[in-house]
C-alpha cells in the first residue's frame, strides 16, 4: 500500500509517497516540472515487491510547501540531497524525467555519494529552455482551462460537488508563481549541463526520445553528447517515443529501468 508523508527539509515541508518496505533496495523518483509524486504511480507499483521507493512532491508542486524562492535546479538537488539524508536512504538508485533528469544529472555530478545509479529519461538540456520562457503565459492558461473544462465534463456526467473536487485533486497541483521562477531562473543550464554531464560519477542511462515524436534531444544531439559525456554514462534513443519516455512506454521503461539497477 503506498503511504502519504511528509519530511521537513530546506526549511520547507516536503511531500513525498512511499511504496514497499524499509530495507529493501531504495529508489529515489524525480519528476519533472508541473508534475507530482503521483506520477511515479504505475512505475512504483511495478517495483514496489523488491525496491522500497520514495517519490517527492517537489517544492512549489503537489503537496509540498510552496515558498517564494529556491527554484534553481541546484536547489531542487539539494532539496534531494536532503531527503536522502533525513530519510536514511543508502545510495538509493535515481530515476528522474524531464526536469526531474535535470536534476538527477546534477544529483549524479555533484551528490554522487547520495546515490548509486541514475536512469535520467529525455532531460530537458538546453535547446527548450528558450522556447518555454516564451511560451510560459499560453502553457499556464492551457493548464488551466484544461482544469475548467474537466470540471465542467464531469459536472455534466452527473457527478456529485464531492465526486468532482475528488477527480481535481488528483490532477497535479503546482504553483504558477514556482513554474515561472523555474524556467526563468534556469536559462544558465543551457550552458552548464555539458559540464554535469562531464563529471557525472555514478552509473547512468540517458533515455533519449524521439525528436519527430515531441522527444527534447535532437539526433545529432545524441551523437554530440556520446562524445563528451563522463565513461559513466550510455546514451540510448528510443525511436517512435516522445517526452514522456515512462508513460508512453511504461512496461518497456520499467523494465529496462530495473534491468540497468540491476546489472
Amino acid at each position: 500500500m503506498v503511504q502519504s508523508k511528509f519530511v521537513r527539509v530546506g526549511g520547507i515541508n516536503m511531500h513525498y509517497l512511499e511504496w514497499g518496505e524499509p530495507g529493501a533496495p531504495d529508489v529515489l523518483l524525480v519528476h519533472g516540472w508541473t508534475g507530482s509524486a503521483q506520477g511515479w504511480n504505475y512505475v512504483a507499483e511495478q517495483i514496489r515487491d523488491r525496491y522500497h521507493v520514495i517519490a517527492p512532491d517537489h517544492r512549489g508542486h503537489g503537496e509540498s510547501d510552496k515558498p517564494e524562492t529556491g527554484y534553481r535546479l541546484r536547489d531542487f538537488a539539494e532539496d534531494m540531497h536532503q531527503v536522502v539524508e533525513a530519510l536514511g536512504l543508502k545510495s538509493p538508485l535515481l530515476a528522474g524525467n524531464s526536469w526531474g533528469g535535470c536534476i538527477g544529472t546534477i544529483m549524479a555530478a555533484d551528490y554522487p555519494a547520495d546515490i548509486s545509479k541514475a536512469v535520467l529519461g529525455d532531460p530537458v538540456y538546453w535547446k527548450m529552455l528558450n522556447a518555454f520562457v516564451t511560451r510560459l503565459p499560453d502553457t499556464l492558461e492551457r493548464r488551466k482551462q484544461s482544469d475548467r473544462n474537466l470540471m465542467a465534463n464531469l459536472r455534466q456526467q452527473g457527478m456529485s460537488e464531492e465526486q468532482v473536487q475528488a477527480e481535481i485533486a488528483k490532477i497535479p497541483n503546482f504553483s504558477p508563481h514556482a513554474i515561472t521562477r523555474l524556467l526563468t531562473d534556469n536559462r544558465d543550464f543551457a550552458y552548464t549541463c555539458e559540464d554535469y554531464l562531464k563529471r557525472i560519477q555514478v552509473p547512468t542511462l540517458i533515455i533519449a526520445g524521439d525528436s519527430e515524436a515531441g522527444g527534447y534531444i535532437l539526433p545529432e544531439e545524441v551523437e554530440y553528447y556520446r562524445t563528451i559525456v563522463s565513461p559513466m554514462v550510455r546514451i540510448t534513443r528510443w525511436p517512435g517515443v516522445g517526452h514522456g519516455v515512462s508513460g508512453q512506454e511504461p512496461e518497456r521503461y520499467v523494465r529496462e529501468m530495473v534491468g540497468f539497477f540491476e546489472e
